[in-house]
């Protein structure tokens, strides 16, 4: 029998959460680098944003 884990720490965030962030930033007038998308979220790491950011840069 396997047993489940419990997850430590805060949950991960999603791409939609980073375009979110990045729309908000934008109405506010500020830069959506990956500094201001952390503190719009309060939560994420640098290189999971920076992964995010690119791949929505990407996609425009």
């Amino acid at each position: 029998m396997i047993k489940a884990v419990k997850q430590r720490g805060c949950p991960g965030i999603s791409i939609d959460d980073v375009r979110q962030a990045v729309d908000s930033l934008q109405k506010q007038g500020r830069h959506p680098g990956p500094v201001n998308v952390r503190l719009e979220l309060g939560r994420g790491s640098y290189s999971t944003i920076t992964r995010y950011l690119r791949a929505i840069e990407s996609r425009k």
